[in-house]
């Protein structure tokens, strides 16, 4: 999906999201610059990127959002009230999103209670991924990094992941409650 929209959307020019498609009638394409009700298509394609970039280990989302980032420069300085989703997007950018994997089943009892040690705190900027080592899943076939992340010793484990580098696996909830929480450990 990103992929698609990259090429309709994408601004090669000075990066960006045009708000249609090009077409030869059109006389003007417009970028949307803020966020209203609704989070412009710039600061969620913007978030996107960010997430993607951390979930898949690919540098290319991850620099995609900075020149979309940089192209707001201007009025993320001059009016940041108006871009509330995309000046979240650049704080996620200067502080790289913590990543949570799990790996196993849904419906494993340790998996399920790893996941709900992660999803019982607030954590800004997370990516939670589940490495069920399903070769159909879209992360698991573009992840080289959670291809390799497996359970270890008869026990599912948690890998937490901060600045493209990752904690020693955890097995149990109470470690992964340490590791999420290092201030009550």
């Amino acid at each position: 999906l990103q992929t698609r929209q990259d090429e309709l959307f994408w601004d090669v020019g000075t990066a960006g999201y045009f708000s249609a498609p090009h077409q030869s009638n059109l006389i003007l394409r417009l970028k949307e610059d803020q966020d209203g009700a609704e989070p412009g298509g710039n600061s969620v394609a913007c978030q996107n990127l960010l997430r993607l970039g951390a979930m898949l280990d690919r540098a290319e989302y991850r620099d995609k959002a900075a020149k979309l980032l940089a192209s707001f420069t201007s009025r993320l300085n001059n009016v940041p009230i108006s871009l509330p989703q995309l000046t979240s997007a650049l704080m996620l950018h200067h502080d790289s999103p913590t990543l949570i994997t799990v790996t196993g089943r849904p419906d494993d009892t340790e998996t399920a209670a790893l996941l709900s040690v992660v999803r019982s705190r607030y954590i800004p900027g997370r990516v939670l991924i589940l490495a069920d080592s399903n070769p159909s899943s879209i992360v698991y076939r573009n992840s080289e990094t959670v291809q390799r992340m497996k359970p270890c010793d008869g026990h599912q484990s948690a890998y937490v992941c901060k600045n493209r580098t990752c904690s020693l696996p955890v097995h149990t909830p109470h470690d992964l409650a340490a590791l999420l929480d290092p201030a009550s450990a």
